[in-house]
């Protein structure tokens, strides 16, 4: 197995487990409403199943979907996460904090 292909296996591997972190942690935010805490899981769930279209031999399905909702389960992971910690750096006698 030539030093290239196992670096991008653990690159891969790296990308999946921040998504599955930030989607859990978005998951855990009480704060908002339920489908926006859902919305991350479910795009990996998305993600996940079309990568898995690869097992059976549907390869367009996997190259047309599967990185674009893997990115898209990273930044609003990342989005929300942001806007939670600026929201509770506000401090709740500021305006900021109860903008949305």
């Amino acid at each position: 197995m030539p030093l290239m292909l196992i670096v991008l296996v653990l690159c891969a591997l790296a990308f999946l487990v921040s998504n599955l972190v930030l989607a859990v942690r978005v998951w855990r935010m009480t704060e908002l409403p339920r489908w926006r805490r859902m919305l991350p899981a479910l795009l990996l769930c998305a993600a996940l199943a079309a990568s898995q279209t690869r097992a059976w031999g549907i390869t367009a399905v996997a190259e047309a979907v599967a990185f674009p909702l893997n990115l898209a389960t990273a930044l609003l992971g990342i989005h929300e996460t942001r806007r939670m910690r600026a929201r509770r750096a506000a401090g709740p006698g500021r305006p900021e904090a109860s903008a949305s």
